[in-house]
């Protein structure tokens, strides 16, 4: 069975229908690409509000899952102090482990830059 993961994003008050599916599409693709299994994603969408993310953090604790992927980290907080206690929460009240989209492209983008194409002698 593939372990489980939730995707969070704070939604900004001019981010379009469209713009949200796109997102989303590419976290489930990651987890797809990563053998999780993609729950729900968590929508915060009142500016400052943690409701989604105190719902996460429960939800997480009930289904015993343990990963998180999120566009970037400034979705969880721009504020560096509050975003190092969020995640810190998420890892010592569920073990939870945060994944950041934009991490992941710029390592596929540098396992890609370093290979080189086979030459035959």
């Amino acid at each position: 069975m593939k372990p489980l993961i939730y995707g969070y994003m704070r939604v900004a008050s001019d981010a379009t229908d469209d713009k949200l599916d796109d997102i989303e599409q590419q976290m489930r693709s990651f987890a797809e690409v990563e053998a999780f299994c993609y729950a729900t994603t968590f929508y915060e969408c009142q500016n400052g509000s943690q409701a989604a993310f105190n719902a996460l953090t429960e939800e997480l604790k009930r289904t015993e899952a343990h990963h998180v992927v999120v566009p970037s980290m400034s979705h969880i907080s721009t504020h560096p102090i509050l975003l190092a206690h969020m995640v810190q929460r998420l890892e010592l009240d569920a073990a939870a482990q945060v994944v950041e989209l934009c991490d992941v492209a710029e390592h596929a983008k540098e396992r890609v830059g370093n290979l080189r194409p086979a030459v035959d002698d």
